[in-house]
């Protein structure tokens, strides 16, 4: 479970009568959110004001991690693309598609889709603008409808110019594509009981890119995943003070498995029986770092690479989590 946020300091300062005002305007505001996502109604708004609330009184999003009865199976394939990241969340009802990879991947992407049967995705979100995270995103966008994408903020200090950015945001301009930028708090349907919920970026005082990734999870009954993208270390520290919640079953780890990312106060958190690193056999970063994979076998995690299992496929039937590899 995750732990209580702990107060701040303007909070004490806040008259008692105050706090108790806005605590049951926040449980009121629950109560309508979960209704709202129960019958497919957009509840945006209220998650904001329930946001905004949270901010006033703790710093960070309040926004309980929705839960709904589910039906069939949710799965989380992490698609190898070699030195990069792709991820594809189906349910019997809607597709997200996480990142496509380098430039020279988009195309593998397709293969795998095609090979589901999926025709278009629902939803895809594009964690941060480098190559090996968006770079076959185009591609993918060119061929097969997609119905919105997701950027996280990116400060127009660090805005990148490269073509490959600029590749990706002239296929959404070109297909009139709805882009949204996410926010902390903010959540998707999946449809069947699935719900992903935006945890970070937590702040836009951001000088480096990886730190600029869209953190999510997605929850499918009594189950939980976590995606990191390339969030280092710093960002860990933002999300852990924000009180999100990070408790999962199973995450990708930061950075393809880099000692930059996964610290063991943000592991401890999340606690996961399960993760994944992606990663490309032999690549010059040494990914994943032996930092890293020593944490996991010290936590009894049990962990899977793309460079040795190719691709990864978690399933979930709302109680239990089941993992099958392409590679023995």
């Amino acid at each position: 479970m995750a732990k209580r946020k702990r107060k701040n300091s303007y909070q004490q300062a806040l008259p008692k009568w105050v706090i108790s005002v806005f605590a049951v305007i926040a449980v009121i505001l629950s109560i309508l959110t979960f209704g709202g996502d129960m019958i497919g109604l957009d509840t945006s708004l209220l998650t904001e004001c329930m946001n905004t609330i949270d901010r006033i009184l703790y710093g960070g999003p309040t926004s309980p991690t929705p839960t709904l009865p589910t039906s069939g199976q949710a799965k989380v394939y992490i698609i190898d693309v070699g030195q990069g990241e792709s991820i594809l969340i189906t349910t019997e009802e809607k597709s997200m598609l996480i990142d496509a990879g380098e430039n020279n991947m988009g195309d593998d992407v397709l293969a795998f889709l095609d090979t589901l049967g999926l025709e278009k995705i629902d939803y895809a979100i594009a964690t941060h603008p480098h190559s090996d995270h968006i770079g076959g995103l185009d591609t993918v966008m060119q061929e097969i409808p997609v119905g919105e994408v997701f950027f996280g903020p990116i400060p127009d200090k660090i805005v990148p110019t490269t073509k490959t950015f600029e590749d990706v945001l002239d296929v959404i301009e070109e297909k009139d594509i709805p882009l949204s930028t996410t926010t902390p708090g903010q959540t998707i349907d999946l449809g069947s009981g699935a719900v992903v919920t935006i945890l970070g970026p937590v702040t836009e005082d951001i000088d480096d890119l990886n730190n600029t990734s869209v953190v999510c999870r997605l929850d499918f009954g009594e189950t939980s995943f976590l995606f990191n993208g390339d969030q280092e270390t710093p960002m860990e520290e933002l999300l852990l003070q924000s009180g999100a919640n990070l408790d999962c079953d199973m995450m990708t780890m930061g950075h393809h498995g880099s000692s930059t990312s996964s610290s063991q106060e943000y592991l401890d958190a999340v606690s996961p029986e399960y993760a994944s690193i992606s990663c490309g056999r032999g690549n010059k970063y040494g990914h994943p770092h032996e930092e890293t994979v020593e944490k996991l076998e010290e936590m009894g995690v049990e962990y899977y690479r793309t460079d040795l299992s190719g691709n990864i496929t978690f399933t979930s039937d709302g109680e239990n989590i089941s993992v099958r590899t392409e590679k023995p």
